[in-house]
């Protein structure tokens, strides 16, 4: 073999030596950091993944191990030195998609573009209904959020107190960052009262001669005595008479909240003996509070309430859901016996 062949071989060997090396690298490099690594075992599109407040590097790969089937971790730790993901976690929900790889994975951590939370508030007869209802969705702990609304010294700073806490959560949906926690929540909340509670509601409650908790009272009984809204102004009119003449409401529903049974279909004279300051058959006036989150509609229906004389109403003898009014009691008794009846007739115990 002539000495031209000999370093023509040793060429081709150097050169298939730095192929495979370019090849080999190549492929690591793209087997660490942009092979696809992130899939679900449902088998979907997409996932929503919660980094919680306080988390390092350790707690992401660990919690992404056990939500999903990614295990490419190597390039990931390598890309997490490189953007020195450990002090720039940024806690909340983030949408992750199939066949994600290391680098779009490290890159959305790294952005912090998180997804937000619509947490509906909807009908609850206690503040710990609303808590239990919304904790699931948000960062915020169920006993962190009724410790804060069992706080007195809490409330007060915000203008209210445990049996009017149950004021602050308006029904309706609202978008939350997935990381509030209770006391942000509650804030939050306190923010949206304020803004429903403008100056032209205020005037309105100021006129009647009621605070807005008052006013949310009131509206949370109306809520209970019927689900007609074309009927809620006029019931609100009754009340407000009663009230103004400082006679006792006699709300069938406070006696139920009192009673703490709200399965009742008939109020006997033994539920109205129950001694509770939320018992409007014993006590003139307002109950301390609300007895359920009132819908916005029940508050507008007490701040434009029916100018009427009426002082009684009861329930139709049929189930139509409507009432009948009554301005004198003897009216009235004859409107209750025909209920009375009714009910015995349809055997509603």
């Amino acid at each position: 073999m002539t000495k031209k062949n000999t370093k023509t071989k040793g060429l081709r060997i150097i050169g298939i030596f730095l192929g495979v090396l370019l090849v080999s690298g190549s492929w690591i490099i793209y087997s660490f950091f942009f092979k696809p690594s992130v899939h679900f075992t449902n088998g979907s599109d997409s996932y929503l993944f919660a980094i919680p407040t306080g988390s390092n590097i350790s707690n992401v790969i660990e919690k992404l191990q056990k939500e999903t089937q990614w295990n490419s971790t190597t390039g990931f730790m390598i890309l997490s030195k490189v953007l020195d993901l450990e002090n720039h976690i940024y806690p909340g929900l983030y949408k992750l998609s199939a066949n994600m790889n290391n680098k779009d994975l490290a890159l959305l951590f790294r952005s912090g573009k998180r997804e937000t939370v619509d947490v509906v508030i909807r009908f609850g007869r206690y503040a710990q209904d609303i808590a239990r209802t919304i904790a699931p969705k948000l960062e915020a702990d169920y006993d962190e959020l009724t410790a804060l609304l069992q706080n007195s010294s809490f409330l007060d700073s915000l203008g209210f107190t445990k049996e009017t806490a149950i004021c602050l959560f308006l029904p309706d949906t609202y978008e939350f960052k997935w990381n509030t926690n209770a006391i942000e929540f509650i804030q939050r909340m306190h923010k949206e009262y304020n803004t429903f509670w403008n100056n032209e509601r205020l005037q309105k409650a100021q006129s009647i001669g009621f605070t807005p908790q008052q006013i949310m009272t009131l509206a949370s009984i109306i809520n209970q005595e019927t689900n007609k809204n074309d009927e809620k102004p006029k019931i609100a009119g009754v009340y407000i008479n009663r009230l103004k003449q400082n006679m006792p409401l006699q709300a069938d529903p406070t006696v139920k909240y009192a009673v703490g049974d709200f399965s009742l279909k008939r109020i006997y004279h033994g539920h109205l003996q129950v001694n509770s300051p939320y018992n409007t058959y014993r006590n003139i006036g307002l109950p301390p509070g609300p007895i359920c989150t009132p819908q916005k509609s029940d508050i507008e229906a007490v701040l434009n309430y029916e100018n009427h004389s009426y002082l009684f109403f009861c329930a139709r003898p049929d189930y139509s859901g409507y009432h009948n009014f009554a301005k004198t009691y003897n009216e009235h008794l004859q409107f209750a016996g025909a209920y009375s009846k009714w009910l015995n007739q349809e055997q509603i115990r």
